[in-house]
């Protein structure tokens, strides 16, 4: 699961110098999995998982949808959701590696 487009771009509302960015994933997330593996607080009557590195706030939507607030550029927030996708795809191959799962 990737970053699959940019939707939106526009100012932070909390720092006028950096942006609030909507995104979308190739594909709808496992929230379960995103919780258990990357914490942050997570709703499933809501279909949300929302999840903070350093002062971003990441919004992982059911639909396949992210939010982020805080950053500075576009490449920084692609590069910052696919890391913590992969983080939590390893996460859970080590996990089922070690017969955890």
């Amino acid at each position: 699961m990737r970053v699959n487009r940019i939707e939106k771009v526009f100012p932070c509302i909390s720092d006028p110098w950096k942006l609030r960015i909507i995104l979308y994933l190739d594909q709808q997330p496992d929230l379960a999995l995103l919780h258990k593996y990357l914490g942050g607080r997570y709703s499933e009557p809501l279909g949300v998982v929302i999840i903070r590195s350093g002062c971003r706030e990441l919004n992982f939507f059911a639909t396949g949808k992210v939010t982020v607030r805080e950053v500075i550029d576009v490449g920084e927030v692609e590069t910052l959701v696919n890391h913590l996708l992969a983080q939590a795809d390893h996460r859970q191959f080590i996990q089922e590696e070690d017969g955890y799962a």
